[in-house]
């Protein structure tokens, strides 16, 4: 039986787990941005390496320890998909999915990084599992745009979110048929987390919490993309 955990956010376990993150990402970018243009190309394979290891490691133990299933080990929440993606930007340094692994992927990162929900359990491998994937979604995009120069086109914000939408309506049908709660789509997930409504108010229960996800991620895209646009409308003048 699979038990989600939660680490209580700003308890001492909190603490150490999201300060060594925050500081691989800051020491990864750091060297990158040091290494030459052909060792710079090497540390980006080497990111997307670990990447897709991570991914065939986490399935293979679970599937170890019997806590593999449809309903919970597919890689179809956001942040599943998006590590796809980042792996993607790494490798071929698409735009489109640079953009949108900015403007959604990283803010659904930073936020399961504040709120972490264990979702197969608090083992010390699940917990690496858990902060090196999300860390990944935050260290991918701001490694993309300092070490790799790649930079949000106008309005890129406006069609990563509308792009996202086709991901939920994906998810939700595939939801539907196998009784999962992939992108949390079927009930908000168990984190403390100020974005998630009380059961008990009418935007806490099912579909009207999506409503408020949906503002969040609007909002968050809109805003990540402000420092953009603005040294953007400078550099113009």
């Amino acid at each position: 039986m699979i038990v989600h955990k939660v680490i209580p956010p700003f308890s001492p376990e909190w603490w150490i787990c999201n300060v060594i993150t925050l500081l691989l990402i800051i020491s990864t970018v750091v060297i990158g941005k040091s290494l030459s243009i052909k060792n710079k190309r090497k540390l980006t394979i080497g990111i997307a390496c670990l990447f897709i290891l991570e991914i065939f490691f986490i399935d293979f133990y679970n599937i170890y320890l019997g806590l593999w299933s449809l309903q919970d080990s597919l890689p179809l929440h956001l942040c599943g998909i998006m590590w796809f993606v980042a792996i993607y930007v790494l490798i071929y340094k698409k735009q489109w999915a640079f953009e949108i692994l900015l403007f959604i992927g990283m803010p659904g990162g930073i936020h399961s990084l504040l709120t972490p929900e264990l979702t197969h359990g608090d083992s010390l491998i699940h917990k690496i599992d858990f902060f090196l994937g999300h860390g990944g979604l935050v260290l991918a995009p701001i490694y993309a745009i300092i070490v790799l120069k790649m930079w949000p086109r106008k309005s890129s914000w406006l069609f990563s979110f509308f792009k996202l939408q086709i991901l939920v309506v994906c998810v939700g049908i595939l939801n539907y048929f196998l009784e999962s709660n992939y992108m949390y789509l079927s009930k908000p997930p168990i984190a403390d987390n100020p974005l998630i409504p009380d059961e008990s108010s009418f935007f806490g229960v099912w579909p009207y919490y999506i409503v408020i996800f949906e503002i969040a991620v609007f909002a968050h895209a809109f805003i990540i993309n402000l420092p953009f646009l603005i040294y953007s409308t400078k550099t113009k003048k």
